[in-house]
């Protein structure tokens, strides 16, 4: 089963390391980062790949898991983002065993 804490350690690895490989592959075909604020349509898996590899969060750390279902994962991790550190509770929709849809709420710390 998909956990929220191996869905962000892809992401860490994405953001950290710049390998956006595990996150691609737990992403499904119709993926759709819901929330992402500069595309009001979201982003797809392609363009989510290229949020990770642009270099604009500066480090991301996986902080706990709140939530875990073959439908749904609930989660916080902690990002700092132009100079700014954040907390962010993320929402992952579950299809298959592939995040199919992405929500996160990102406040300052």
């Amino acid at each position: 089963m998909l956990t929220f804490e191996k869905f962000c350690r892809a992401w860490m690895t994405a953001v950290n390391e710049r390998d956006t490989d595990d996150l691609m592959s737990l992403l499904s075909d119709d993926f759709r980062w819901v929330t992402y604020t500069q595309n009001p349509a979201g982003l797809d898996a392609a363009g989510t790949r290229d949020f990770c590899l642009g270099g604009t969060v500066g480090s991301f750390n996986y902080t706990g898991t709140i939530h875990d279902s073959d439908e749904v994962l609930i989660g916080t991790n902690d990002i700092t983002r132009q100079g700014e550190a954040s907390k962010v509770l993320n929402v992952a929709k579950v299809r298959d065993g592939k995040v199919y849809e992405f929500h996160h709420l990102r406040a300052p710390k």
